[in-house]
C-alpha cells in the first residue's frame, strides 16, 4: 500500500516497534534485582519493502525480528561447573568443622589433656603408691578420660547419621528439581513450536540447572527447541522422553541387604562397589538402580564427609582398644596374669563407646595395683604404676593385637616404627585439621573463581540502569517521532477529504 495510508500503516508499525521496545526495556528494570534474570533485548528489522512500477521498492516500516536473552551459553557452564565445585568443597568443609568441635582441640576439656591427666595420675601413684587417695584420684580421673571418649564416639555417630539424612536430603531435592525442569521442558517446546522464544522460562531453567549442579555434577544437552536433557556420570536422568530418579544407600538390613532412603531394597545388577553412603540412579519403571560416582557438587562433599566421619572412628576405636590393652597389659600381668584387668574387656570396633574402669575398681579403688606384687604386700613399690605411665612416651606397634609382654621389664615391645598411645591421637586431630584447612583453601579459592565468573555474566547478562535508561530515551525519542509522523498524516488526510472537493 502506497500513498498517504502506506504511511499512515508504517507510521503506526514504528509505533508498536517503539513501544515493544520500551515495554522490554520496562520488564528489564522491573527485574534487576532478580536473581538469574537475563536482560532482554529487542532486534528491529525493516520490514518488506513494496515494490511500485517505475518506482522501485518503497520501504513499508519496521518489524520486530525477535526478543533475545543476551547471554554467553559458554560463561552460564562455566558458572554452572564452578558452582558445582564450590558446592562440594562448602559441604565438605562445613562437616568436617562439625568434626572438629567434637574433639574440642585444643582445649583444657579436649581429649588430649585428659590423656595428659591420666599418665600424671599414674606418675603420682608411682610415687605415693601408699596412698589411698593417689588410686582414687586415678580412678575418678580415669573415669573422666573414658567419659570424654564415650562422648566423642556418640557425637560422632549423631554427626554420621545426621550427614547420611542430608546426603539422602540432597537426592530428594535433586529429584525434585529435575521433575521441575521436566515440566519447564514441556512448557518451553509448546512455546517453540508455536515460534515463541520463552525467555523467562529459560531463565528459569538456567537457575534450576544451577540448582541441580549445585547437589551433583551435570552434563546438560539441548535441542532446537530449547528442551535440556541431563547426564550424572554418564547415565541420562533425564530427557524429552524419560526421568530418573536419585536415591542413596542408608543402610543394610538383617538379611545383609542394601536398603535406600526410602525403605527400598536395593535392586542393581552389581553391588560389589556399593556401600552406605553410595549414590544410585533407578528408573521409574523397572527400579533397577545403577551406582553413580559424583565428582563435584554438595553429594560429592558430603560423601568425602561420610569417609572422614568413618576414618575417624575407626581410628578413635583404635587409639580406645589400644589404650585400654596397653594398661590392661601391665596392669594384669599379661594376656592371662595373675592381676585383674584395669578395664573392661573391649572389641576393636567400638571400643570408644564401650571403654571403661572395670567395676570392682571402681567400687574399690584400693585394688589399682602399683608395684611388682598383684596383693599390694610392698605398698611402697609404684613400678607397675610407673611402668604404666612410662606408656606415654613409648613408641608402641600399630598392630595393637599382637603385641607382645615381657612381666619382667613390665614393657610392651617396642617398634622404631610404632606411635605412642598420644602420638596415635594427635595423628588424628592433625589429619583432621589439614582436611579442614585443605577444603578451606579449596572454597576460599573457588569463591574467587564464583565472584569473577558472575561478575561476567553480570557484564554480559545483567541489567544496566544507566544503559536502560538510555535506550528508553532512544526509544520515546522514536516513539514520538512515529506520532508526530501519524498526526501529519492524520492532517493531510483531514486536508485531502474534508477541505478539497469540487
Amino acid at each position: 500500500m502506497t500513498g498517504l495510508f502506506g504511511t499512515l500503516n508504517t507510521a503506526t508499525k514504528g509505533l508498536n516497534a517503539q513501544q515493544t521496545a520500551l515495554q522490554t526495556i520496562g520488564h528489564n528494570v522491573a527485574n534487576s534485582n532478580t536473581a538469574g534474570y537475563t536482560r532482554q533485548r529487542v532486534t528491529m528489522q525493516a520490514d518488506f519493502a513494496q515494490s511500485v512500477p517505475g518506482v522501485g521498492q518503497i520501504g513499508t516500516g519496521v518489524r520486530i525480528g525477535n526478543i533475545d536473552r543476551v547471554s554467553d551459553e559458554y560463561v552460564t557452564t562455566q558458572l554452572r561447573d564452578a558452582h558445582s565445585t564450590t558446592k562440594r568443597h562448602e559441604s565438605l568443609s562445613d562437616i568436617v568443622g562439625q568434626l572438629e568441635a567434637v574433639f574440642n582441640e585444643p582445649s583444657d576439656t579436649g581429649l588430649s589433656n585428659q590423656i595428659s591427666e591420666v599418665f600424671n595420675a599414674w606418675t603420682y601413684l608411682a610415687s605415693n603408691p601408699e596412698q589411698a587417695s593417689a588410686r582414687t584420684m586415678l580412678v575418678q580421673t580415669t573415669e573422666t578420660f573414658t567419659d570424654t571418649i564415650h562422648h566423642m564416639a556418640n557425637s560422632m555417630d549423631s554427626l554420621h547419621k545426621d550427614t547420611l539424612n542430608e546426603l539422602d536430603k540432597s537426592a530428594l531435592d535433586a529429584n525434585s528439581t529435575l521433575k521441575q525442569i521436566e515440566s519447564l521442558n514441556h512448557q518451553i517446546w509448546q512455546a517453540s513450536v508455536r515460534g515463541y522464544t520463552p525467555n523467562d522460562l529459560l531463565d528459569q531453567q538456567d537457575r534450576l540447572l544451577s540448582d541441580l549442579a549445585g547437589k551433583v555434577d551435570i552434563t546438560v544437552d539441548k535441542d532446537k527447541f530449547n528442551r535440556v536433557s541431563v547426564k550424572i556420570d554418564g547415565n541420562n536422568v533425564l530427557d524429552s522422553s524419560s526421568r530418573k530418579e536419585l536415591a542413596v544407600v542408608t543402610a543394610k538390613n538383617e538379611n545383609d541387604e542394601f536398603v535406600l532412603g526410602n525403605g527400598d531394597i536395593l535392586n542393581t545388577a552389581d553391588d560389589s562397589e556399593i556401600q552406605i553412603g553410595s549414590v544410585v540412579v533407578k528408573s521409574q519403571d523397572d527400579q533397577i538402580a545403577t551406582l553413580i560416582k559424583p565428582k563435584t557438587g554438595s553429594m560429592k562433599g558430603t560423601q568425602e564427609a561420610l569417609d572422614v566421619i568413618s576414618n575417624m572412628q575407626v581410628d578413635l576405636n583404635d587409639f580406645a582398644f589400644s589404650f585400654a590393652k596397653a594398661v590392661n597389659l601391665i596392669h594384669r600381668g599379661g594376656e592371662d596374669g595373675e592381676g585383674q584387668p584395669f578395664f573392661d574387656e573391649v572389641t576393636k570396633e567400638n571400643a570408644a563407646s564401650t571403654i571403661r574402669t572395670t567395676k570392682q575398681l571402681r567400687d574399690n579403688p584400693d585394688l589399682v595395683v602399683s608395684g611388682k606384687d598383684f596383693d599390694n604386700d610392698y605398698s611402697g613399690d609404684g613400678t607397675r604404676a610407673q611402668a604404666i605411665a612410662s606408656l606415654q612416651h613409648q613408641q608402641l606397634p600399630m598392630d595393637s593385637e599382637n603385641w607382645s609382654y615381657d612381666e619382667g621389664s613390665m614393657k610392651i615391645n617396642s617398634s622404631s616404627t610404632g606411635s605412642t598411645l598420644f602420638g596415635r591421637y594427635n595423628s588424628m586431630v592433625t589429619e583432621m585439621g589439614i582436611v579442614k584447612q585443605q577444603e578451606d583453601n579449596m572454597l576460599e579459592t573457588q569463591n574467587g573463581l564464583m565472584q569473577l565468573l558472575t561478575q561476567r555474566r553480570e557484564s554480559i547478562s545483567g541489567v544496566d540502569i544507566n544503559e536502560e535508561v538510555v535506550d528508553m530515551i532512544k526509544y520515546s525519542s522514536a516513539f514520538q517521532a512515529n506520532s508526530r509522523v501519524l498526526q501529519t498524516i492524520s492532517d493531510m488526510l483531514d486536508t485531502l477529504i474534508n477541505r478539497t472537493g469540487v
